[in-house]
């Protein structure tokens, strides 16, 4: 089967200032966060961790770009010369106010492949599902990658312009330059499902009252029928 995935535009790149941080616990972070920043820490690469602060409403802009979480991030730690490129592994936020309370960093490689989640992007539309006959299924929304930061898309198009009931895209049918897809090859990324046809609360019901009446109806003109026939 032809590929009827790609990979689009690779990963922005923004920078980012971090500062050392030396108040730690559950009250340092508390502190960090009330002065406007994110409390996190910086891995990888053979290197020791580090506990950082960034300021919140830079790290929000980066979050903003097309990327999204999935953005490459050029860091500059306070009191290093050089620089880092760093993904975002982890990040919790507040259930309700969705404020970013924590983040964890990791540095990458230029030549060395990183694994990452991006999203699934579904173009044209499958004329089964335009014609009613169908429902799409968009089983998976993102898929996990493995390659060189420099490749990372920043999202997988699947073309579901020829997709009829019954038909799925899977895992297996995608492939984009330079990246392997990790997930499960038997896996549909996206399906058109036959419809199934529903009854109203009670249709069954009364349907099932109205053949209960033809029954008898019929029993009672077949009775009638015996009765005026003449004894032998």
């Amino acid at each position: 089967m032809d590929s009827r995935g790609t990979g689009e535009d690779c990963m922005a790149t923004v920078k980012l200032h971090l500062i050392k941080r030396t108040d730690l616990g559950k009250q340092g972070s508390k502190r960090t966060r009330a002065l406007g920043s994110v409390p996190g820490v910086l891995y990888g690469e053979k290197q020791d961790t580090v506990p950082v602060s960034i300021d919140a409403a830079k790290l929000r802009s980066a979050l903003s770009t097309r990327s999204g979480r999935n953005v490459i991030l050029q860091l500059e730690l306070e009191g290093e010369e050089k620089s880092s490129r760093a993904v975002i592994r982890d990040m919790d936020r507040d259930s309700v106010t969705r404020e970013i309370l924590h983040v964890d960093l990791q540095r990458i490689s230029e030549d060395r492949p990183v694994t990452m989640h991006v999203p699934v992007t579904l173009t044209g539309e499958s004329p089964a599902v335009k014609e009613g006959r169908g429902i799409l299924d968009h089983t998976m929304r993102e898929l996990e990658v493995k390659c060189l930061p420099r490749d990372i898309p920043e999202h997988v198009e699947v073309d579901i312009s020829e997709l009829e009931v019954k038909n799925a895209i899977h895992v297996s049918d995608l492939s984009v330059e330079n990246v392997e897809i990790l997930d499960n090859p038997e896996r549909p990324v996206v399906e058109v499902l036959q419809p199934t046809i529903f009854k109203e609360p009670g249709e069954e019901e009364e349907e099932e009252g109205e053949e209960a009446a033809e029954g008898e109806a019929a029993e009672g003109e077949a009775e009638a029928e015996g009765e005026g026939e003449p004894a032998a």
